[in-house]
């Protein structure tokens, strides 16, 4: 199963996508024209051209031989010995095969060296709160402000919930907000676990939580000790709110509407100049 930014699931046809593309940039006008021309060209090339895996040529498993590209120059001789139709399919039959086992081959070295610098991957479970990292979220944590900086945005957020486990695949489905639109499945790589501050060994960083604000009705409501985010959609924005008294774990994304006449938006406002 593939996840955002961690397409490691089918690396031949990765790695073969790649290659069109690097050849048809060669192909390719300053106006970004003439590349339909030179398809046929690119693709005689690549099917042409030896597979390190398979040890083959597309072309040599497909036909079972490789396509001159200049006809020769001589006739061959005459009364020279043709190959009958039997003896034709056991010899692509072999290279079949032959190609399977160094495919085979290739996938233990592969796995081999891609092992070899990982470490013990941590497994999550359902329930558990991770924090996701921000190494692919740049460009959507800078649209409250295109004036930040890359280098002093958080490296983490969250925590979210995982609502969702597949160890076997290293993909974990999170609980993101509603109106999020980023897809919520992401690798293992791009999570750790959230541990929340020990008030008795780190008494300065504890949170005294003042009891909420209880109306007739039976609902409640929370005091909002500033605004620390924006995000800028195409039609409204919406803000990162901390509460007050609460820490990061519990910030929560409200729409400008919602916050419409509150202190902390007029502060906001003046101070990013929006």
């Amino acid at each position: 199963m593939s996840s955002s930014f961690h397409p490691q699931t089918d690396g031949s046809s990765e790695r073969t996508n790649k290659s069109v593309v690097q050849a048809i940039r060669f192909h390719i006008e300053r106006n970004q024209k003439g590349w339909v021309a030179a398809l046929p060209r690119v693709r005689f090339s690549l099917m042409n051209t030896v597979n390190a895996s398979t040890g083959f040529s597309p072309f040599q498993l497909r036909l079972g031989r490789s396509p001159r590209v200049v006809p020769p120059f001589t006739t061959p001789p005459m009364g020279a010995i043709e190959m009958k139709a039997v003896d034709l399919i056991r010899l692509h039959e072999l290279l079949v095969f032959e190609a399977q086992d160094n495919l085979l081959a290739a996938k233990i070295d592969q796995a081999y060296y891609a092992n070899r610098k990982r470490g013990e991957e941590v497994v999550h479970s359902v329930g558990d709160r991770v924090l996701l990292s921000t190494r692919n979220r740049w460009k959507e944590l800078k649209a409250g402000d295109p004036n930040r900086a890359t280098k002093f945005l958080p490296c983490w957020i969250g925590p979210y919930s995982v609502v969702r486990a597949n160890p076997s695949t290293s993909t974990y489905t999170l609980d993101l907000p509603g109106d999020s639109n980023i897809f919520p499945v992401f690798h293992g790589s791009l999570l750790k676990p959230y541990y929340p501050n020990n008030d008795e060994e780190v008494p300065t960083r504890s949170h005294i939580q003042p009891p909420p604000l209880k109306f007739k009705d039976g609902t409640e409501e929370y005091f909002i000790d500033k605004i620390i985010d924006e995000h800028r959609m195409r039609r409204h924005s919406r803000f990162l709110v901390r509460w007050k008294g609460y820490g990061p774990e519990d910030d929560l994304w409200i729409h400008e509407h919602e916050l419409e006449g509150m202190d902390a938006l007029a502060r906001w406002k003046e101070r990013s100049g929006s």
